[in-house]
């Protein structure tokens, strides 16, 4: 059976004899460190185990190259690349580590077809400024306004290479501009609290639009991928990439996985509000059975009984049946 955040909180509350009105925040905040936990299951695997990428976390998509662009933002919610191949040759590319990027790689600003790539940056717009530009920023809802802990900051390097950073109080749906001439290279953007509407931010002159916030998103980033060499053409990519399980915001959410395994993220929960008062042996039983149960979790989700993962070779010919003939046998 499956639990929504609010049926998970109030059964560890009930386990727990204790009141919605003084720990109820705190449960909730237990549910998303305990999805975060289960995300990245290796610390319940044993002694020298990896970390478990989960197949339901798997995603796809495609870009297409521009001539002479080498770095390319990857989606939002990529947290590791799994393949990139390109459909033109097509051929798979290499992700390499810096001292074989300059072994292999003599002329990194070389055209053609990519071969290899490098995950070395990550950016706060899924947009970058192309010149240097300030920076405006407003809401879709006109209830972001009049608050003035409502803030977003906007921080990046100036045409100086000094380190700037520009504070917005929301006005609603009313653009907010900003004072500072930020450089056309990485921008961070992070907001203090929830707002009713998405947030944009976009550059000034162009009014582009460098990224958009969700409600409850606070510091979005994103990875750059580099290619080698850079494309000469438009190439079709195709990446294959794990995404993160997402956490709970609102209590009619559920964990975005199957529902026989959300009692995992109760069971989480549950040993940290046994830690949090301080119910030493309570503690201790739950993670035990927390950090079972997340190795259940894995064992089930490595198991694919319609995947054949190697098969032996055809034999050439019919295997020979040899009989040993008797003398008796014989007429």
């Amino acid at each position: 059976m499956g639990l929504s955040r609010r049926e998970i909180t109030d059964s560890v509350l009930n386990t727990t004899r204790q009141n919605r009105t003084q720990i109820g925040d705190l449960v909730n905040e237990f549910v998303n460190l305990s999805i975060n936990e289960i995300n990245d299951p290796g610390w319940a695997m044993s002694k020298g185990s990896y970390s478990h990428l989960w197949s339901f976390l798997r995603r796809k998509t495609t870009f297409t190259t521009a001539s002479t662009t080498e770095d390319y933002v990857l989606p939002r919610d990529l947290d590791k690349v799994s393949i990139l191949r390109q459909t033109s040759s097509p051929i798979k590319l290499i992700q390499i580590p810096d001292d074989r990027f300059f072994q292999l790689v003599p002329n990194p600003t070389a055209t053609g077809n990519p071969r290899y790539y490098r995950l070395w940056e990550q950016e706060g717009v899924s947009t970058r400024l192309t010149v240097a530009d300030t920076i405006d920023v407003l809401s879709s809802s006109a209830s972001d306004a009049g608050d003035t802990t409502l803030t977003v900051s906007v921080s990046g390097y100036d045409s100086n290479g000094i380190w700037r950073v520009d504070t917005y109080a929301l006005n609603g749906t009313t653009a907010v501009a900003g004072t500072t001439t930020f450089a056309a290279r990485e921008i961070y953007v992070s907001k203090q609290k929830d707002t009713t509407g998405s947030v944009t931010v976009r550059e000034n002159s162009g009014a582009t639009t460098l990224v958009v916030l969700g409600p409850q998103e606070r510091a979005p980033k994103f990875k750059v991928i580099t290619l080698y060499p850079e494309p000469s053409s438009a190439i079709t990519m195709y990446l294959e990439y794990f995404t993160r399980i997402p956490i709970l915001d609102k209590d009619s959410q559920a964990p975005a996985f199957d529902e026989r395994w959300h009692y995992v993220v109760r069971l989480g929960a549950l040993a940290k509000v046994f830690q949090y008062l301080k119910e030493e042996s309570n503690f201790l039983s739950a993670q035990g059975i927390y950090s079972a149960a997340v190795r259940s979790m894995v064992e089930a989700d490595r198991y694919e009984p319609d995947l054949i993962e190697h098969m032996k070779a055809r034999p050439n010919q019919e295997p020979q049946i040899h009989l040993k003939r008797s003398e008796d046998a014989i007429a």
